[in-house]
């Protein structure tokens, strides 16, 4: 097993974009694993055991960091100035541009066969890619897929009317990427222009609404290839309505889900038992 860090990749607008390669010696499939808010392959500890298992059974699997890895960074442009990036200034519709190249350095690298893996909210960032590009790969998988959208309003219900409204006089006065007053979900600041991006009303991020199970499926429902979903039986709730996934794959007529007993959201003491079940899935599609 040869494990491989790419330092020399860049997106179609210039970003930098470091990513670990767990090669296979057979250049078959890959699979590219898409991380969640602030991700990176230490915080995702689960994605070295996925990669590692994988690759050794004849799959290789790469860990791209997104645009949005880490809260706050600054990254290498091609012309060798800095972008302000990281969850706190992305912008949702920019991860085609991330996925794009993750699946052009698989290709680079030989890989035939494409599978996409999202972590959290690298699953909504899945979604809208296929919604958007309908690539020609061999199937996807959902790591305790989220409500984005819908679990925000239920933490943030008491602040809501007044923090978009914030962030969207900040964006007219000519300062998207002022922070907002208050922490949000007392987890991480945002910038306006992040926030009126991921949760205004017609939201492309919105595309797995769990919580209030409204209209807004039709990103969700484009997937027509093989899916594969998971989530931690420790988990909250909006992350464990599998069931409602499926009944909304309505144009995929191979979707298998699974409750993993005694997981949390990064699967601790888990890694291993979910690589062989990323692997036996995987090999039922050949």
């Amino acid at each position: 097993m040869n494990i491989e860090f790419i330092s020399d990749a860049y997106t179609e607008d210039g970003l930098k974009l470091p990513m670990v390669h767990f090669e296979s010696k057979e250049k078959d499939i890959c699979v590219i694993c898409v991380h969640g808010m602030c991700g990176t392959i230490i915080d995702n500890y689960f994605a070295t055991v996925w990669g590692k298992y994988l690759s050794s059974n004849n799959i290789g699997f790469i860990y791209e960091h997104n645009r949005g890895h880490s809260i706050e960074n600054d990254i290498v442009m091609k012309d060798g100035s800095f972008k302000r990036c990281g969850c706190m200034y992305e912008i949702f519709e920019d991860c085609t541009y991330d996925i794009d190249l993750a699946i052009k350095t698989a290709k680079e690298k030989g890989y035939k066969r494409i599978i996409l893996l999202g972590h959290s909210y690298g699953c909504n960032k899945i979604i809208y890619y296929y919604y958007k590009k309908h690539p020609n790969i061999l199937g996807i998988i959902l790591a305790s897929a989220p409500d984005m959208v819908g679990s925000h309003m239920l933490a943030q219900s008491y602040d809501y009317s007044e923090l978009i409204t914030e962030a969207k006089n900040n964006i007219d006065n000519g300062e998207p990427t002022k922070l907002l007053h208050k922490m949000i979900e007392d987890y991480m600041y945002m910038s306006s222009q992040t926030y009126y991006n991921w949760f205004n009303e017609n939201s492309n991020l919105d595309n797995l609404p769990t919580v209030r199970n409204n209209n807004k499926w039709n990103q969700f429902e484009s997937i027509n290839v093989p899916v594969l979903t998971f989530s931690g039986s420790n988990e909250e709730d909006y992350y464990l309505q599998l069931d409602l996934l499926k009944d909304k794959a309505i144009n995929c007529n191979d979707f298998e889900s699974q409750i993993i007993e005694n997981a949390g959201h990064t699967y601790n003491g888990k890694e291993e038992e979910i690589a062989k079940l990323i692997f036996e899935w995987i090999n039922k599609k050949n």
